[in-house]
């Protein structure tokens, strides 16, 4: 699986880019989605690559922030609702979306999850990683680092 986090705004964005990321459940800003890995999805992130951070963050980030920024769909709260998937915790659930035993909506959750802006700012949403910004493709670390920030 690989989490996808919109990082840049729809000015001058073009309409195949703004219904790409409308299939991709990401509508604004600073909303993340997690996706499995098919050809399908990445031709779809290659049309979007310009304005999302993606990759394959750990277990323990997506977890915290499932548990942290998730919102139950049925449930009262997420933890409801990760319990009646049959998960103990948000990190047991976050490892079985990674090794693509599971999605979000049938963990009983949203698809977008809702983060906060990043914490002590944004490396650059205008510029990929590349050449010091944040967009396009990122390391675990780097994906981590950038989910943590905007827990």
């Amino acid at each position: 699986m690989e989490a996808l986090v919109q990082l840049r705004g729809e000015v001058d964005m073009t309409g195949k880019t703004q219904d790409t990321l409308e299939m991709l459940n990401l509508g604004r800003v600073n909303h993340a989605t997690v996706v499995p890995e098919t050809d399908a999805y990445n031709g779809m992130i290659a049309v979007v690559n310009d304005y999302v951070a993606h990759g394959e963050p750990s277990a323990d980030v997506l977890g915290t922030v499932i548990e942290r920024r998730g919102a139950a769909t049925e449930a009262d709260s997420v933890e409801a609702a990760l319990d009646a998937a049959g998960y103990d915790d948000a990190t047991a659930a976050a490892e079985a979306l990674l090794d693509e035993e599971t999605t979000l909506r049938d963990l009983g959750l949203e698809p977008t999850l809702r983060l906060h802006p990043p914490r002590g700012g944004h490396d650059g949403i205008k510029q990929p990683k590349q050449t010091g910004g944040q967009l396009g493709p990122a390391d675990t670390d780097r994906m981590d680092d950038l989910l943590e920030a905007m827990r």
